[in-house]
């Protein structure tokens, strides 16, 4: 339920805690975009925008089905 600029906010925070806790892996739960409408996934494709230029990133992929399918990645931390 969050505009693009609060989600990117979020991601942004989220991962520097992450980095900081020491965490190697993470999920992000960005939704399937189902009130975006005709314009589809908004924020699944700005999250993957902005975790392709996060620099502790090292990859991610779309999650399990029973830990948000499409709508979540798993996210892999490096320093």
């Amino acid at each position: 339920g969050m505009t693009q600029a609060e989600a990117r906010v979020a991601v942004s925070h989220f991962l520097a805690e992450s980095v900081g806790h020491g965490f190697h892996c993470v999920r992000i739960l960005h939704g399937k975009g189902l009130g975006s409408r005709h314009r589809g996934p908004v924020l699944k494709a700005a999250v993957n925008r902005w975790l392709r230029r996060h620099d502790a990133v090292r990859a991610f992929t779309s999650a399990r089905r029973s830990d948000g399918g499409t709508g979540a990645l798993y996210v892999l931390l490096g320093r």
